[in-house]
């Protein structure tokens, strides 16, 4: 029995693209793909998408690239002392904004995958991190929104 650990993924011009030209293509998989085509310093550092440091605040819990101890006073003021809606607004990332230098056409849906993964890997770190906090990793994509948005926040 196969357990996916992530869904398949879809949408993938550049790889189909790469797998296209092999001749035997059921023997070519995504990590063919990556030990061809992928640099190990690029793989290395995209690790800080799934698996990013965190600040501690007093009770609150940050994105540390996100981090800014004069942005948190302001949010918390802005909230009314509210942590949970200050934790949302801060650790809240834009994929588009993450690749704003790709230049090439890219399928909103492997953006949007990224995110699922990327929320995936939030809750595993969080949970291992913080076990004695309860959090909510959230995916959108709404209209209002600019792309695919994923964000961390405290849930008591």
């Amino acid at each position: 029995m196969k357990v996916n650990t992530i869904h398949p993924m879809f949408g993938l011009v550049r790889y189909e693209s790469w797998k296209s030209v092999w001749a035997e293509k059921d023997e070519i998989d995504e990590l063919s793909y990556i030990s061809s085509q992928c640099n190990p310093e690029d793989v290395l550092l995209s690790s800080r998408l799934f698996f990013p440091d965190f600040v501690v605040d007093g009770n609150g819990v940050f994105l540390e690239s996100k981090y800014d101890s004069g942005v948190v006073r302001c949010w918390l003021d802005q909230f009314n002392g509210d942590l949970q809606a200050t934790e949302k607004m801060i650790n809240h990332v834009h994929i588009y904004d993450v690749f704003e230098g790709c230049s090439e056409d890219v399928d909103n849906r492997v953006f949007e995958q990224l995110a699922e993964v990327m929320a995936f890997s939030w809750r595993l770190v969080l949970r291992e991190k913080f076990s004695d906090k309860k959090f909510s990793v959230v995916v959108s994509n709404s209209d209002q929104d600019y792309g695919p948005v994923i964000t961390f926040f405290q849930i008591t």
